[in-house]
């Protein structure tokens, strides 16, 4: 594990595990809409 993990305290923790989950859920979403476009033209 690199030493910046070391560093963090729990907010960082908490903020940085907020955006991953957020922009994965926003990716999942976007891919889903494309298979939606193509599905039902």
């Amino acid at each position: 594990m690199p030493r910046i993990f070391n560093k963090m305290n729990s907010t960082q923790w908490f903020v940085c595990l907020w955006l991953t989950g957020f922009l994965g859920l926003a990716l999942i979403a976007g891919v889903f809409k494309i298979l939606l476009y193509f599905a039902y033209p």
